[in-house]
């Protein structure tokens, strides 16, 4: 420390490792509340990727959102994605009607 520097302000690391480890709680959260949702997997397989989520707090929700995003785009048959095609070809076919 410098003679000119104040002890009680924080330095720009200490609001780097906050922010950093503000982000790290958010992403972790975001994965257990999608995980919390997913209604394709087994409750046993849920908790062991539960468990992954928690114990790497990085890298375990980035496998998960990877797996998620992998896991949608092979299996296109997403109940939302059905309505909305369903409802798109509705209203062109009451398009063509007219």
């Amino acid at each position: 420390m410098g003679p000119a520097s104040n002890p009680t302000v924080p330095a720009a690391w200490e609001f780097m490792v906050t922010a950093m480890g503000a982000l790290i709680l958010l992403l972790t959260a975001a994965a257990v509340i999608s995980l919390a949702r997913e209604k394709t997997l087994a409750p046993g397989m849920k908790f062991l990727c539960l468990l992954g989520v928690l114990g790497f707090p990085v890298l375990g929700p980035a496998i998960w959102f990877f797996h998620l995003h992998r896991s949608r785009r092979s299996h296109p048959g997403n109940p939302s994605e059905d309505i909305e095609d369903i409802a798109a070809a509705r209203r062109q076919g009451q398009h063509n009607r007219r």
